[in-house]
């Protein structure tokens, strides 16, 4: 692998530890150290994200538009990498305001500011790897190479960002370092993925005309990616469903503490780091499309287990390693085959539209696993959950929510593959 794709992947690590530290503490840190009514918290980080309806496919037209002389993705990468590593750090070392309503507004202010910075990075990023090659074996290993990172990134968070927390002299200064912290992990990835893919060549003839007008219309007939990102939909859905009630799982059907998600999530990544080369070479060898059903359907059938073991605490962690190596694939793949869908619509319009693409692409990721938490806070609503619930039926809510939930949703992905009709 050439220094450009190296490089490029590299862009992934700051991706997936912002992913991990949010997903982990960004709610908890508005209520328990901003000291902002769950309500307001919520409020807060829900506002921001409905400006990514319009800012992912927006900075993905800008991008396929661009014309300078860092080429058309890489000005978006640097500007956003600074922007956003900068508003992270802001946003967990926010100024002590007696009034809630601003810092509330505050803090939503800065969350703002993050999401335009990642979505001036990770839409024009992402596109990137229609561009890195033609060839859709390497697209794919490329793929799997990004996986590994993503997981490496999350298992070093997962260790990493607890630490600091239990050094710090309180939740404050510790959520504080985390910010300065990982806000140079973002910045310091940004700019090698900057840096790496300065070789990087674009068929100039394949630009979206500066002046022309924008249209949706062949990407709704795109049938191949309406359907590959339904069901990568399906699986951040599922993501969401599943890491959420694991916790509760964990301490409510199986009665263990709350640190032993520190344990169960490090064996999901390293079997994931095994398993994406694998995923890689079935695929190229069998087909991007027909492995990724396999990984969607695996996926699936895998959530059912924990039914038939759920008092076997020891159980747990082969079943991690199994979901780990079924997961890896059911995210992998979908991206793997996307740029398939953008060859296919420069084959019909003559102009490279990758940004555009990965714009609706990377929100529709983003939406499903926010939407995919709330789904999960209103399954367990409906349990009786975190209410006055008999035992019995918060621990048989919990394990719907963790098992059946997520099976559903996974197997929802998987029936939207099988629509997806796009042979190499």
């Amino acid at each position: 692998m050439n220094a450009a794709r190296l490089g490029w992947v590299a862009g992934e690590l700051g991706l997936a530890a912002y992913t991990g530290v949010a997903s982990l503490y960004l709610l908890y840190f508005a209520t328990e150290v901003l000291h902002l009514p769950a309500l307001w918290a919520g409020v807060a980080l829900f506002l921001p994200r409905l400006w990514n309806i319009l800012a992912d496919p927006l900075v993905g037209t800008l991008s396929d538009r661009t014309r300078s002389r860092f080429g058309r993705r890489r000005p978006y990468l640097l500007a956003g990498a600074v922007i956003w590593a900068l508003a992270f750090c802001l946003m967990l070392n926010l100024p002590q305001i007696a009034s809630p309503l601003a810092l509330a507004t505050l803090f939503s202010a800065a969350f703002l500011l993050n999401n335009t910075g990642l979505a001036l990075f990770q839409v024009p990023y992402a596109a990137m790897l229609a561009e890195l090659s033609p060839e859709p074996r390497v697209r794919t290993r490329l793929a799997g190479y990004r996986e590994i990172a993503v997981r490496v990134a999350i298992l070093l968070t997962l260790t990493c960002a607890p630490r600091i927390l239990a050094a710090a002299p309180s939740q404050s200064v510790g959520f504080g370092r985390i910010g300065w912290v990982f806000g140079a992990v973002i910045l310091l990835s940004g700019l090698i993925a900057f840096s790496a893919t300065a070789s990087m060549t674009v068929n100039e003839v394949a630009l979206e005309p500066r002046g022309g007008r924008f249209s949706l219309t062949p990407i709704l007939e795109n049938r191949p990616f309406a359907w590959i990102t339904a069901a990568f939909l399906g699986v951040n859905l599922g993501d969401a469903v599943f890491s959420g009630s694991l916790v509760y799982f964990v301490t409510e059907v199986l009665h263990q503490s709350a640190g032993a998600i520190g344990v169960l999530y490090p064996v999901s990544s390293i079997a994931g780091i095994i398993a994406a080369p694998l995923w890689s070479r079935a695929a190229n060898r069998h087909g991007r499309a027909r492995m990724c059903r396999v990984a969607l359907a695996l996926n699936a059938l895998c959530c059912l287990l924990p039914l038939l073991f759920s008092q076997h605490v020891a159980l747990m962690y082969p079943f991690m390693a199994l979901y780990g190596l079924s997961n890896t694939g059911a995210r992998l793949l979908p991206n793997a085959i996307v740029p398939d869908t953008v060859d296919l619509d420069h084959a019909r319009t003559g102009h490279n539209r990758a940004g555009v693409f990965f714009g609706l692409f990377v929100f529709v990721q983003q939406t499903g696993f926010a939407a995919g938490g709330f789904l999960l806070s209103l399954l367990l609503t409906l349990y009786g959950v975190g209410a006055a619930a008999s035992s019995s039926g918060r621990i048989t809510g919990v394990t719907m929510c963790f098992t059946l939930a997520a099976a559903v949703l996974y197997g929802a992905a998987f029936l939207a593959s099988l629509r997806y009709r796009l042979t190499e």
